[in-house]
């Protein structure tokens, strides 16, 4: 210990043990210096992950600390410290708060959070440190606590999280897959593998599977599954009982994608795996449209007669073909449905006058700024103290359709971009008025779902 030696904490806090605490003997034991039948009876104690026995917890770590009777171990001890400062009542439980602050404050950030991981998951969680060279100049160091990449001088340490007290991990795998559609492009895939206890009784164990993906200096979670199987029992089956390829695969589909394949059920099915570019056009998207949404004065009350402008500035998307644009202050939407282009994947035009079967486009125009989800059945109620909103209907015009062929999201094949063009369009309202759009006004956005 950093302050005084074992012997004399055994002597000053002896007093704070109870006669009939587990740990009693353990604390007599050090305090005569039997550092054997101390760890022999603290050990078992203070690292079971089921228990909080705060004595064990501070002695055992002491001995850690120190090195005496075991190899000495700063990140162990510096966990039970923490384990056993969750009692600040207690002369024990100060006294380990204290020096575990001085641990992490002494060795730094990292490995604080691996004196955190571990306090938290246990120490039977036979987790395996591991180094995964994907390149030159391109690995990552994979520990309890994070993973650290190293991608072209640049480093990024990443939490992982998974900090669920008494799991057991599975050792580590890695896999590279050549993917694209002239198998090009090597992506680096890592499955991190977990028995986790379940229910009241701490018997049950769940197999749970985490896919991660190595982008650059990046640490992307792909997805997780499980229970892949349960298991009954004080601990889970041993390790080598259990092959995750009997239950979960990774591979390339003929367009070149990465998948995985879950086997059994319930969960048997293949999903594609999203692109890196794929990913980073959905988070652009994102924060573009919620910097947007942060820019409207949502306070802002406006007449709802007046003109239209059909200037917008996002759109969204779903069902067979129904899109809807706004307005940048939100207080504008044009909404568009359509049964017309079936399968054909050409781009077409339709005369609204004359082709009007199938088709409407209307435009609203609201009092105060709105949230817009037209696809959805469940929308906010109208604010009962602002008017309707004025509705204009499309009479005439020109629509241009330009929609791709599905498959434009990995994941979700079904979707397909569509683009609308409306040009020369005359809008009609409840009162008969008229006004006309030369434009070219175009919404683009992805269809084919009812959930946008």
């Amino acid at each position: 210990m950093r302050r005084w030696s074992l012997l004399m904490a055994a002597v000053m806090f002896g007093g704070a043990v109870e006669a009939q605490s587990p740990a009693a003997d353990g604390v007599v034991a050090l305090a005569r210096g039997d550092y054997p039948r101390a760890i022999e009876i603290l050990k078992p104690l203070a690292e079971d992950w089921r228990t909080n026995d705060q004595t064990a917890q501070f002695f055992m770590a002491g001995l850690y600390d120190t090195g005496r009777g075991v190899p000495a171990d700063a990140t162990r001890a510096c966990a039970l410290y923490m384990r056993a400062s969750s009692n600040q009542d207690t002369a024990i439980g100060r006294e380990a708060m204290r020096l575990a602050a001085a641990a992490a404050t002494s060795q730094g950030a990292e490995f604080n959070e691996e004196c955190q991981a571990l306090s938290a998951i246990g120490f039977e969680n036979q987790f395996e440190p591991v180094t995964f060279d994907l390149g030159p100049g391109h690995f990552v160091v994979w520990t309890l606590a994070a993973a650290t990449v190293t991608y072209e001088g640049r480093t990024n340490r990443v939490q992982t999280g998974l900090t669920i007290p008494g799991s057991r991990f599975l050792p580590l795998r890695e896999t590279d897959l050549a993917t694209g559609r002239t198998r090009s492009d090597t992506r680096h895939f890592v499955e991190l593998v977990m028995w986790q206890p379940a229910g009241a009784s701490q018997q049950q164990w769940r197999l749970m599977w985490h896919l991660y993906e190595v982008v650059r200096d990046q640490i992307v979670g792909v997805d997780s599954l499980g229970p892949l199987v349960t298991s009954e029992g004080d601990a889970p089956p041993p390790r080598d009982a259990i092959n995750v390829r009997d239950y979960v695969e990774l591979g390339v589909d003929a367009e070149g994608h990465a998948e995985w394949t879950a086997l059994k059920p319930p969960f048997a099915r293949t999903q594609v795996i999203e692109s890196d570019a794929e990913r980073r056009e959905i988070r652009d998207a994102s924060l573009a449209r919620a910097r947007a949404q942060k820019a409207v004065d949502w306070k802002k009350r406006l007449d709802v007669g007046r003109t239209p402008t059909l200037a917008y500035v996002d759109a969204e998307g779903c069902g067979n073909l129904e899109m809807y644009g706004w307005s940048a202050d939100q207080a504008e939407a044009l909404l568009l449905r359509t049964s017309a282009i079936g399968s054909t994947p050409q781009p077409m035009a339709v005369d609204v006058a004359r082709q009007s079967a199938g088709l409407s486009v209307d435009v609203y125009v609201y009092a105060a700024p709105q949230r817009f989800d037209f696809c959805s059945d469940a929308r906010t109620a109208p604010d009962p103290n602002l008017p309707p909103p004025e509705t204009w209907h499309a009479v005439s015009g020109v629509i241009t359709l330009d929609v791709s062929p599905p498959g434009v999201r990995s994941r979700m094949p079904y979707l397909r971009r569509a683009t609308v063009t409306l040009t020369n369009l005359v809008l009609k309202n409840s009162t008969g008025k008229t006004v006309t759009f030369a434009g070219p006004v175009r919404l683009s956005a992805l269809v084919g779902s009812h959930t946008g």
